[in-house]
Order: structure tokens, then sequence, then C-alpha cells
């Protein structure tokens, strides 16, 4: 699996005025979010402390990623950052032609 660095921020045009629906679509949001964190399928998540944005740690494939983040439409923008760690960095410079 790859991993992913998603980092999102809520898209407040699409967020309706009224409070209490403001509410039920953070809710939601929220639930969604929960059920990832507890499946495993996303491994950590935070908002940033000004609010509003944030980020989540996937371990997954574009397809799934996609999946997930449509979920979130159109409330929620993303950016989404495939990411390499060390081992896979060092393989690719050691196969490097020298």
């Amino acid at each position: 699996m790859a991993k992913v660095l998603i980092l999102w921020e809520m898209n407040m045009n699409a967020i309706p005025a009224d409070p209490a629906q403001q509410a039920a679509i953070y809710g939601r949001l929220g639930a969604i979010t929960q059920k990832a964190l507890n499946s495993g399928e996303v491994k950590d998540w935070g908002i940033f402390a000004g609010g509003n944005a944030g980020y989540s740690i996937a371990d997954e494939t574009s397809a799934a990623t996609l999946s997930r983040t449509l979920q979130f439409t159109p409330y929620v923008k993303f950016q989404v950052n495939p990411v390499l760690g060390i081992a896979d960095v060092m393989k690719i410079m050691q196969s490097m032609p020298k």
C-alpha cells in the first residue's frame, strides 16, 4: 500500500449559515472520519489549532483515497500527497547510475 498524507480544509462556502444544519453536517463528517480511524483505513487524523483545516495519514491505494474523500464533497477540499518512506528512498538512491 502507498502511504498518503492528506491535507484537508473545510469549504466554508458550502457550509450553511444555520447552526443546526452545520451541526448535522459536522456530525456526519465526524462519523465518517471516526469509522475510518476505527477500521484502520486512516492511521492518524488531526485538526490544526486554527480550526477548519487539518491532515490525515492513510495507507491505501489512490482509488481508495478517491473513494473516501468523495464522501466529504462538497464540504471539504483535499490536497492528496503520496509519500515515500526512507527505505523506499534509499532503494531508489542506491539504484541510480553511478
